[in-house]
């Protein structure tokens, strides 16, 4: 009856209202321009990761891209089918920049949202629960505090559990674009070497065979370069769809599973507490 007695005394629920108030005042005045705020240690922090990310996925976009292009200046309609892929997948890296985006500014937003307005609301309905002894209110500040509470750590969990598994996979996407800026130059001046005119040959076999020879040997040099890279450009292709999927597992899926999670947890917690006024009324 000890604990009873000190929550029904006048002096306990003074304090608490003050300690609510102050909590309020602190979170929408102080906390609120902080967690808004992307020069915030923990905003800039997960901001930083994400532009690390973002610049991974649009060197991604580029290379497969510039490897496309590449493979469409091969004679012939073996590498066209991979070169198309290859540029499918570059739509898909811009989706993986958009969502990238869309968290960078989740952040602050949620931030603003959550210290600025919805712990304050929280507060409010838990002094009013100490004024007025309605359970309502206590019901009402406890659903507020979580609900915002969940709603900001949304993308700072779910960037933390992502960079666990990106890190993982970072070395091989990061020798994927390694191995892309080989394969560009490589093949580009596999497609585009010549061979040298040389002006003594020109004079004694004449201006029509130098010319003929050297038209052989251009398409001779093209169809090697095909033969040889074309397993090559089927293994990059690999690797792309492998950085791809990695990129959307981390920005795209971890966000909503932990999303999703919370609001399982949030309806638990939610009628946990509705059942327990039941029972007391």
């Amino acid at each position: 009856m000890e604990p009873e007695r000190i929550k029904d005394s006048r002096c306990f629920r003074i304090c608490m209202i003050i300690v609510c108030i102050v909590i309020a005042i602190v979170s929408n005045r102080v906390l609120a321009k902080n967690y808004a705020s992307p020069e915030y240690e923990l905003n800039k922090n997960t901001i930083t990761y994400l532009d690390e990310k973002k610049a991974t996925a649009l060197e991604l976009c580029a290379g497969a891209t510039a490897l496309s292009a590449v493979i469409t200046m091969i004679p012939g309609d073996a590498g066209t089918p991979i070169a198309e892929k290859l540029t499918d997948l570059s739509g898909y890296f811009l989706i993986v920049v958009s969502a990238i985006y869309l968290e960078k500014y989740l952040l602050t937003i949620l931030g603003a949202l959550t210290f600025q307005w919805l712990i304050p609301a929280a507060m409010i309905a838990l002094a009013l629960y100490f004024g007025i002894k309605k359970d309502l209110c206590w019901m009402l500040g406890v659903k507020i505090l979580i609900f915002g509470v969940a709603l900001y750590a949304v993308i700072p969990v779910s960037v933390h559990v992502s960079q666990l598994i990106y890190h993982t996979y970072q070395e091989s996407i990061d020798a994927t674009l390694t191995e892309t800026e080989q394969m560009l130059s490589q093949t580009q001046e596999a497609v585009d070497t010549e061979p040298a005119a040389d002006p003594e040959t020109d004079e004694t076999e004449g201006f029509f065979s130098g010319l003929i020879d050297k038209a052989k040997d251009t398409i001779d040099n093209a169809k090697n370069a095909a033969g040889i890279t074309t397993e090559r450009f089927k293994y990059m292709l690999n690797q792309f769809i492998d950085g791809l999927a990695v990129l959307i597992v981390t920005t795209c899926l971890i966000p909503v599973l932990v999303m999703l999670f919370f609001a399982w947890m949030v309806k638990i917690l939610f009628g946990t507490g509705i059942n327990q006024i039941k029972e007391r009324k």
